[in-house]
């Protein structure tokens, strides 16, 4: 049994999309269709989705970084770091 997929997409990109398969020799439908049986053989997406951060968050985390590096000091072991908060209740007294 065959079934149909309706999809709202703008005009642009159908007309674009229809130039690039024709030159591959393959309708829309075609096209879908193979896509389709993509996702089914890879059990997922058969490419690679990246989601970009925005302005905001992007900013937000330069912000981090920036902070980050401007914090004093940075312990890579607990030992160093009881040792230097050892360190500062003597500097304190």
């Amino acid at each position: 049994m065959e079934t149909s997929i309706k999809t709202r997409i703008s005009e642009d990109l159908k007309n674009n999309a229809m130039l690039v398969l024709n030159d591959c020799g393959l309708t829309v439908s075609a096209a879908i269709r193979l896509f389709l049986e993509q996702v089914v053989k890879s059990q997922g997406l058969p490419f690679e989705v990246k989601c970009s951060p925005s302005v905001k968050t992007m900013a937000a985390l330069q912000q981090a970084d920036e902070i980050e590096l401007k914090a004093e000091p940075h312990y890579h072991a607990i030992e160093a770091l009881l040792e230097g908060l050892s360190d500062e209740g003597k500097q304190e007294k």
